[in-house]
């Protein structure tokens, strides 16, 4: 009994060892096991539009902008150098969507106008990055993620419902209403300005991997390109913000 009450405090104790022993180094510079990791993904998170609307037109005394709901599949190609760094790229196509509000009013005129303004639009979008990867386990991978990415954009649609309510010579309140619809890029039938079908801008990502078979990760895209197609007097300015969380497998 003695033996085996031994044998077990033994084991305990220098099993914490024997597991730092088998875990890999947070930074393996080795070679990686395969040059090329493929993997499939679903995504989905928001999509978002900034504008400079009320410094560029005074008439618009109140905007609200609101990031929408996205999603997306694809599919990502990654070359490891070694088992620390890596070149990735992704193909990927997404369905975004997003609006806004305006409150619109004419100085010296009893009149107001409410737009409302609904996007939906679609992208292929193609990230190239490096990529670290740090081991927090024997099976549990960290990996963070920057480079560029490359968006084109293939179709979409705008719908716009614009609220007028004014006073006539007479005192009378009267309102209408009108809906609009264009396409989303390069329409000049949309509202103040359409969107450009090429897009640019930071890819930024970090995620985990676990059993070299699923991974878990967010990334964002910050668009350092002016989306906004304008062909009036005046130019606004446009950029797309975008968040993702993914789930991939390992194919």
């Amino acid at each position: 009994m003695k033996k085996i009450i031994l044998t077990i405090i033994t084991t305990i104790l220098l099993a914490p060892l024997s597991m730092r022993a088998e875990s890999p180094a947070f930074i393996d510079y080795g070679r990686a096991s395969n040059f090329i990791d493929i993997d499939a993904h679903l995504m989905f998170g928001g999509s978002y539009v900034t504008n400079n609307y009320s410094s560029c037109y005074k008439e618009v005394s109140d905007i609200n902008s609101t990031m929408g709901f996205a999603y997306g599949i694809g599919a990502t190609v990654k070359f490891n150098f070694s088992n620390f760094i890596g070149l990735g790229t992704q193909f990927n196509y997404l369905l975004n969507k997003n609006k806004m509000d305006l409150v619109v009013t004419q100085q010296g005129a009893p009149n107001v106008s409410n737009v409302f303004i609904r996007n939906s639009y679609r992208y292929v979008d193609i990230p190239i990055y490096l990529s670290f990867t740090f081991n927090l386990a024997s099976q549990v991978k960290w990996n963070a993620d920057g480079g560029l990415y490359l968006a084109f954009g293939t179709g979409g649609n705008q719908k716009t419902t614009i609220y007028n309510a004014k006073v006539n010579d007479l005192g009378q309140l009267l309102t209408t209403t009108q809906h609009l619809k264009a396409g989303y890029f390069d329409d000049d039938k949309a509202f103040i300005n359409s969107y450009e079908k090429f897009d640019m801008g930071l890819h930024l990502g970090t995620g985990l991997t676990f059993y070299n078979r699923i991974s878990l990760n967010v990334f964002t895209h910050i668009g350092c390109r002016n989306a906004a197609n304008s062909s009036g007097l005046v130019k606004p300015s446009a950029h797309n913000f975008n968040v993702f969380c993914s789930v991939g497998y390992f194919l």
